[in-house]
């Protein structure tokens, strides 16, 4: 197996106000998105859809990033605010 440096990774602790801005952050990205895309293609009932599907995919992508228990440049963000 590969080591790395200094040995075993230690994971990043994460408190419960930062994994909500977490998913907060993640879910407007996606709504964003999805809004976006939504707008352009469906103009219909589908877009209702929109804010259900952010935040299955915010949660989603929070409890993955929480799960692979590293800072990356989305935690700055978070922890700098508004």
């Amino acid at each position: 197996m590969t080591q790395h440096r200094g040995g075993a990774r230690r994971a990043a602790r994460f408190r419960p106000a930062h994994i909500v801005g977490l998913f907060l952050f993640y879910s407007v990205l996606t709504f964003a998105v999805i809004a976006f895309a939504f707008f352009f293609l469906f103009t219909g009932l589908e877009f209702r859809l929109v804010i259900p599907v952010a935040l299955v995919i915010g949660a989603i992508a929070t409890v993955v990033h929480v799960k692979a228990g590293r800072r990356t440049r989305v935690d700055t963000l978070v922890d700098r605010g508004p």
